[in-house]
């Protein structure tokens, strides 16, 4: 048995969570396991943090564990029994894979959790972990590397290419892949790529909705007209009524034509922000013909108090 506290040994406080434990053992485990490390010493460590695991991953362990050392006994005199002071020392508490069992008899769940991506199923395995469990622990042993991808790209789905180490990689983009997920890269089997969205020039996003101003002519939104719209998730336009007697600012949506659906998500909608837009230059005679309009319609700050003359 270990003669040093199971809380040193791991590296940890005796408030850690149960997230610090798995944390605190993987990163040890991964150290000293003797495949990976040429320690002589290897083999022991190996089993020393395999045994202060066993316990502190264990809610009743560890509390009879804490009772224990509180009471005055020792780590290397723990039964893992009901802690009746110090004297309850009896014959050792030998856990699975540890009370000086050799590194390669780790039970087969801590075993695969941490090296089930090294050697792909753990030594003396009593049954496969679930495929899903298998992937999630291989997935957090992988290098991660950041993965800028344009806005375009993510709606519509394609490839990037990103230069790892020196070499170029075609990466697949899923369409409608949200922020933070992963992909694989291709002949890289040891990594993952965890996607961020590049801001786009004039569309944008807020969670699955899209947006892009839409400039009309002061005809236009006096009159109201149909004016063919680009559609970001896809290649084509869409016939976007303007109603008369748009103003700037005004919002017009377009249902499910936003941030695409996936993965049982559903697709967003699309805003266009209209713009009226008044012409820079003008001829005399469009001059003449505006003061006319100008002095035949209202006033439209007439109707606001606080700006009326």
């Amino acid at each position: 048995m270990p003669s040093r506290d199971y809380y040193d040994i791991l590296g940890i406080t005796r408030s850690a969570t149960s997230d610090d434990i798995r944390r605190a053992h993987r990163k040890l485990a991964l150290a000293h396991h003797p495949d990976r490390s040429k320690a002589k010493d290897a083999p022991a460590k190996f089993a020393e943090i395999q045994q202060a695991y066993e316990v502190l991953s264990d809610a009743d362990k560890r509390k009879q564990y804490d009772e224990f050392v509180r009471l005055g006994g020792s780590t290397s005199a723990f039964t893992g029994s009901a802690p009746n002071g110090p004297s309850a020392a009896g014959a050792k508490w030998n856990p699975q894979g540890a009370g000086g069992a050799s590194w390669n008899a780790t039970d087969n769940q801590s075993f695969e959790s941490i090296f089930g991506d090294i050697f792909g199923a753990s030594r003396g395995a009593r049954g496969a972990r679930p495929q899903s469990a298998r992937n999630a622990a291989r997935a957090r042993e992988q290098m991660q590397y950041d993965l800028h991808v344009p806005l375009e790209t993510v709606l519509k789905g394609g490839k990037v290419d990103a230069i790892i180490d020196g070499t170029t990689y075609h990466i697949d983009i899923p369409q409608g892949i949200e922020e933070d997920e992963v992909v694989a890269i291709p002949g890289k089997m040891d990594a993952i790529a965890r996607v961020h969205m590049a801001e786009h020039a004039w569309i944008t996003r807020d969670e699955r909705d899209l947006s892009f101003d839409l400039p009309i002519s002061i005809v236009e939104a006096t009159l109201g007209a149909t004016i063919d719209a680009p559609l970001p998730a896809t290649a084509g336009t869409i016939a976007l009524k303007i109603p008369a007697g748009t103003s700037s600012g005004k919002k017009l949506r377009i249902a499910g034509r936003g941030f695409p659906a996936s993965k049982g998500r559903p697709a967003g909608d699309l805003f266009v922000v209209i713009q009226v837009v008044a012409p820079k230059e003008i001829s005399a005679l469009t001059k003449q013909l505006l003061e006319e309009v100008g002095r035949a319609i209202d006033n439209p700050r007439a109707r606001i108090a606080h700006l009326r003359p």
